[in-house]
């Protein structure tokens, strides 16, 4: 009869453990992320179009079966304002800025995720080594 009270409080102890140290894991991510730039929208996979985040502006995003998508961007986030999916989860997903977030709607198909925007050009490097 003892050994379950002793398992209890074990039970517990690791629990606590685990919250902390997700707390600890989900700081630290949020802490080293950093902003990006722009958002890049896919529609089932297929990329159509990129978007900065430093300017604002309202864009329709046409999804799969002629659902739609509200994006707006304004003051450096990103959200999806409106949809006309039967249960608007992408919606209530709230605003994005940091690298790799993102706002998905199931139902249209729709990714809309924060990249980084490389430099492509050679002529961007300072110098080589080898």
């Amino acid at each position: 009869m003892m050994t379950n009270k002793k398992v209890g409080k074990i039970d517990r102890f690791i629990w606590i453990g685990i919250l902390v140290v997700a707390g600890i894991l989900c700081f630290l991510y949020y802490w080293n992320s950093e902003d990006g730039e722009v958002i890049q929208v896919r529609v089932n996979g297929t990329v159509q179009a990129e978007y900065s985040l430093k300017e604002d502006g309202t864009y329709e995003i046409k999804g799969t079966d002629g659902g739609k998508n509200l994006l707006e961007i304004k003051d450096g986030k990103a959200r999806i304002r409106e949809a006309d999916c039967p249960d608007k989860l992408c919606v209530k997903q709230g605003k994005i800025h940091k690298v790799g977030d993102s706002l998905i709607c199931l139902p249209h198909k729709v990714v809309v995720e924060v990249i980084r925007k490389e430099k492509k050009a050679p002529e961007d490097l300072d110098a080589v080594a080898k």
